[in-house]
């Protein structure tokens, strides 16, 4: 170790064998002496080689030197320095005005240390500053020195603490006496010179050039430039009528043939004052020729640019306390500061690029470029991939190809990786031996006709082919991640092999891909996706084709594109295996049968996955089947048995079976009693002793009626449907005509009912709810001899929202629908003895809905193709009336009765239309019931209550399907 102290004990003459063995150009350039005649100065000497010291300043007459400062420290032998170390100041900023030719210029500054050995420094190194310029007569002013450098080497060099080299002199700026010189350029931090062999730089710390001195804004050309500063900074210059330009700070590190390891800072110096350029920063790494690289840590700092050439090469890395691949730090790295550079190689880090920084090649070892532009990686002999990862700065576009190989010093790295979250399309070719990982959230596009041959991993994001051929046919295996998407994008593909543990989507459009996988293929729990238009067994889909063994298990998710559904015979094959055929897959879908499956729909028919075809001799293969029929065969190689087997409908077919029904339930009219009750009493005292009639004066009345149907009709997925209904009618009616024979009454009314229908079939469980809001009209002839006729009209506007519970999904919502009802109803009132009277009667009744056609929530295409009823009733009524006089002196009446009916639908029940497919609904024609009623009315008839109750079945389904009713009504006449 060598300090101050121990260097000044050696003789100067063996300080002069040692230093001058090395050659070491040393210490910063003295300022040009002042002159009186225009255009003329006088340079200061350059640095001293024997001694180290800095060059003395110019003067005309070579009297009164400003001579240069002394080196710092001499180190002849390698060491380490652990104390701080400042070169020299050189002399100068003294008043020589007496001296008529001008004054001299400031000394060089001695260079901080000088070795010709390996040297390692923790202290602070600093360059000796350069000294002022002398002043002199008017306009004969000196020039500041050159500040000396920090380090001057020819050998490796190692920093952990700090390098700066030494401050230019300052020139002289006198108004008053119009003197006025030049500034001295700063010192290098590190300069490298007569170096033989490769010097290494490594730095942790910090490394700076020296600051230029300041010179004046001079208008003429009598003062002196400044000195150079060790390390080639150059100083003010006075040349022209103007003032030049300003002093240069001095350069990070300079020197040729030699290797700069940045894990720290280096920068250039600021430039000093008073002309063009003033206060830029000089360069921070300049090489001067030979084979230069400069590596950057993840860690590192530059500040100003860096000029290479020729044969220059950067290198990219992590700090140096990690090992390489890594991705620590980041930087971002412009064309702009790192200048002309002939190849790139990157180990670690994360790095941010504009324009590319190599002319001709980019090595990828590890770590990653961030490219922030299409250009960003352009080098004219490729880039080669060994392990290292490029990710995109927002969407990018790259036209550059790819050389992937194996990393030398790791055999399991291999090729390129490409990350991050944006998306980026290579449209160049990817080559060689080496593999391609997609990993982090953004989608690469492969454009190009690649032909690599090492693995592919898709870890995280999607992987897409862009154009036919971009996934490379000779990758030894493609590995799909939990994380990751393998995108065909409706390209044929052919692989060597596939492990399956993500997603396989073969296409975003039409179907008809082929996915052949000329080898294995595992699956690991992962999904692939086929597009499938679902019909019969020649539907256009998307199919994977295994030419050797298959295992694992395997999702499939189908995607129906437009298919409307059929009944399949064998079923629609997607999946081929040529080999061995252990491997599992398995429907994925929000949708599983009542038997278990897992299906997908297809306009009304529910396809479920299934190993073999479905009807015929069993293979290996997969199928999508419509029908009910074993998925897990004994014996696959047994032939099925010959009969068809039973269709396999979609959940969605039953609930739509029984829509029709359900606003039916809501559209058909009442009779004249569950209406009106017996409020059209006949007889002057309502005792029914004669058939005439005796109606009340114009009223207002509502009612309330309830429900619950019980069906089960003719359909084909066995549909038992219960319907409970709520209405509330309200209307006002009156005494419109009158004559001998009878009176005339009408009215209108309005209605609100609502109906929830729940529907349980063997293809699929579901629910129905049904609002109706209803307007209608009445009249009605009450004949004096008993006869009536009783006339209804109806529109309802229907809105219902459609639910599969076996699918567990909404089918349907707000679905719109208008009704339509007319009924005429005619009988005649009886008397008998007593109070007793028997009313035959009639009643035809039509309804009609028409609904909007409605796309489902699988797409299958709904309409009603047929919603009308036309039913004919007949009945027989039996009453009772009587009346008295209340306690309040008014009439109170009573009138109660039995009543059994007949019904018969001429029409043949209701008709939907799934996807081209019709499914006819028939409850059965013919039905029969019975029920009671009566009414109740006081005060002289002004208020009454009245209500029926009722049951009916069906005598096509007796007790199966029945209808079980009631209502209560309150009338107030004015």
């Amino acid at each position: 170790m060598y300090s101050m102290r121990t260097v000044a004990r050696r003789s100067a003459a063996i300080i002069a064998v040692l230093y001058t063995t090395t050659s070491v150009y040393a210490g910063g350039q003295g300022g040009s002496g002042g002159n009186n005649v225009s255009g003329v100065e006088y340079p200061g000497t350059m640095g001293d080689s024997a001694t180290g010291k800095g060059g003395d300043g110019g003067s005309y007459d070579g009297q009164q030197v400003e001579t240069g400062g002394d080196v710092g420290l001499l180190v002849p032998q390698p060491s380490s320095i652990l104390i701080n170390v400042t070169g020299g100041e050189g002399g100068g900023g003294n008043d020589q005005s007496s001296r008529l030719q001008g004054a001299s210029g400031g000394g060089g500054g001695g260079t901080g240390i000088a070795t010709s050995a390996a040297t390692t420094s923790t202290g602070i190194i600093i360059g000796g500053r350069g000294g002022d310029g002398d002043f002199g007569v008017s306009q004969g002013a000196g020039g500041g020195g050159g500040g000396g450098a920090g380090v001057a080497t020819s050998a490796n060099f190692t920093n952990i603490g700090t390098v700066i080299g030494g401050d230019g002199g300052n020139g002289v700026d006198n108004a008053s006496t119009h003197e006025h010189s030049g500034g001295g350029g700063g010192g290098a931090g590190v300069y490298v010179v007569n170096n033989k062999d490769l010097a290494i730089i490594l730095n942790t710390g910090t490394i700076s050039g020296g600051r230029g001195g300041d010179h004046s804004a001079w208008p003429a050309d009598f003062g002196a430039a400044g000195g150079e500063g060790e390390g080639g900074a150059a100083g003010s210059t006075s040349a022209g009528g103007d003032h030049g330009t300003s002093s240069q700070g001095g350069v990070g590190v300079i020197g040729q043939n030699i290797s700069v390891v940045n894990d720290g800072k280096i920068s250039g110096g600021i430039g000093g004052t008073g002309g063009a350029g003033a206060g830029e920063r000089n360069a921070a790494v300049v090489f001067l020729g030979g084979v230069n690289n400069l590596t950057l840590t993840s860690r590192s700092v530059i500040e100003g640019i860096v000029r290479g050439g020729g044969d220059d090469s950067l290198t990219l890395q992590n700090t140096l306390d990690k090992e390489d691949r890594g991705q620590s730090g980041g930087y971002e790295l412009s064309a702009k500061q790192f200048q002309d550079f002939e190849s790139l190689w990157v180990y670690g880090g994360r790095w941010t690029i504009d324009d590319p920084l190599a002319k001709m090649r980019i090595v990828l070892y590890g770590g990653a470029l961030v490219v922030k532009n299409s250009t960003s990686l352009q080098a004219q002999y490729g880039i080669f991939a060994r392990g290292g990862a490029i990710e995109a700065f927002g969407n990018q576009t790259l036209d550059q190809s790819f050389l992937l190989g194996k990393n030398p010093n790791d055999p399991s790295i291999s090729g390129l990786y490409v990350q991050g979250e944006h998306d980026l399309v290579l449209t160049g070719v990817l080559s060689g031996d080496g593999g391609l990982t997609k990993a982090g959230t953004g989608r690469l596009t492969l454009t190009g006709i690649n032909t690599y041959t090492g693995i592919t991993k898709v870890s995280g994001g999607t992987l897409t082919q862009g154009a036919p051929g971009g996934f490379s046919r000779a990758s030894s295996r493609y590995d799909v991640d939990t994380d990751g998407t393998l995108d065909l994008g409706g390209f044929d593909a052919m692989l060597a092999a596939l492990y399956n543990a993500g997603s396989i989507n073969m296409n975003n459009g039409a179907p008809g891909t082929t996915l052949t996988v000329n080898g294995d293929y595992f699956g690991n729990d992962g999904t692939t996706v086929f597009h499938t238009v679902l019909g019969d067994d020649n539907s256009k889909t998307d199919k994977l084709m295994v030419g050797g063994n298959t295992g694992g298990h395997t999702n499939v998710q189908v995607v129906n594109v437009g298919g409307l559904g059929a009944q399949t015979v064998k079923g629609i094959k997607i999946i081929t295996v040529g080999g061995q055929s252990d491997g599992n897959f398995s429907l994925v879908s929000g949708y599983k049968t009542k038997d278990g499956q897992m299906a997908v729909v297809g306009g009304s028919y529910a396809y479920t996955l299934r190993k073999g075809p479905a009807q015929g001799a069993q293979d290996d293969n997969w199928y999508l089947v419509s029908q009910y029929v074993d998925h897990n065969p004994d014996d696959p190689g047994i032939p099925a048995a010959p009969e068809t087997p039973a269709l396999r409908f979609g959940a969605n077919v039953p609930v739509y079976e029984g829509y029709v029904q359900t606003m039916q339930a809501l559209n058909k009219l009442s009779t004249l009693q569950e209406r009106v009750g017996k409020r059209y009493m006949t007889g002057e005292n309502g005792d029914g002793r004669t058939s005439g009639g005796m109606v009340n004066a114009h009223g207002i009345w509502a009612r309330v009626g309830g429900a619950h149907d019980r069906l089960e009709p003719a359909t084909l997925t066995g549909v038992k449907q219960e319907i409970n209904t709520f209405i509330l009618q309200a209307g006002v009616d009156g005494q419109f005509y009158e004559d001998e024979n009878g009176k005339l009454i009408a009215g209108i009314t309005g209605q609100y009912g609502t109906a929830h229908s729940n529907i349980v079939a063997r293809d699929g469980d579901g629910r129905i709810s049904t609002n109706a809001w209803s307007l209608g009209a009445t009249a009605t002839w009450i004949g004096n001899d008993g006869f009536y006729v009783d006339t209804q009209g109806q529109v309802t506007w229907f809105e219902s929202d459609l639910n599969s519970d076996t699918a567990n999904v909404g089918l349907a919502s707000g679905r719109k629908a208008t009704g339509y009802a007319l009924s005429v109803e005619t009988g005649k009132r009886i008397a008998l003895k007593g109070n007793w009277a028997l009313t035959p009667q009639a009643q035809l009744i039509w309804s009609s809905i028409n609904a909007d056609d409605f796309e489902d929530a699988w797409q299958a295409n709904v309409s009603v193709a047929r919603g009308n009823s036309l039913a004919a009733r007949v009945g027989l009524a039996a009453s009772y009336d009587s009346s008295w006089q209340g306690s309040d002196g008014r009439m109170v009446k009573r009138s109660v009765y039995g009543i059994t009916n007949l019904y018969r639908e001429f029409f043949d029940g209701a008709r939907v239309n799934i996807s081209g497919v019709d499914f006819n609904t028939d409850n059965g024609r013919t039905w029969a019931g019975i029920g009671a009623g009566g009414t109740y009315a006081w005060a002289d008839g002004k208020y009454a209550v009245y209500g029926e109750g009722s049951v009916n079945t069906s005598l096509n389904h007796f007790a199966d399907s029945y209808a079980i009713k009631g209502n209560v009504g309150f009338k107030v006449k004015w």
